[in-house]
């Protein structure tokens, strides 16, 4: 059980944009060092964005209604999603 979800989790991520940008970067540069320093700091910068933004936007949204924006966002690309499968 515990291969089964770590292979569809590393499936899952080698189709990622920026895995695939990563390893890319690796096979252009041959610096493993610097290309993950590079990766790394890129994805703290964005989880650091995250946080930010999602704190001064609570001063202004109740969690509810973020969450329901969240939940409409979702279904609307499920939607646009499930239109362009079926076209």
């Amino acid at each position: 059980m515990v291969a089964t979800s770590f292979a569809v989790v590393a499936l899952a991520e080698f189709g990622d944009l920026t895995q695939v940008v990563t390893a890319n970067l690796e096979a252009k540069y041959h610096d493993p060092l610097a290309v993950g320093l590079g990766s790394t700091l890129a994805l703290w910068s964005v989880a650091a964005l995250a946080i930010v933004g999602g704190r001064s936007l609570l001063r202004f949204l109740p969690m509810v209604w973020i969450t329901r924006a969240a939940a409409a966002v979702m279904i609307a690309m499920a939607v646009l999603t499930l239109t362009g499968t079926l076209e």
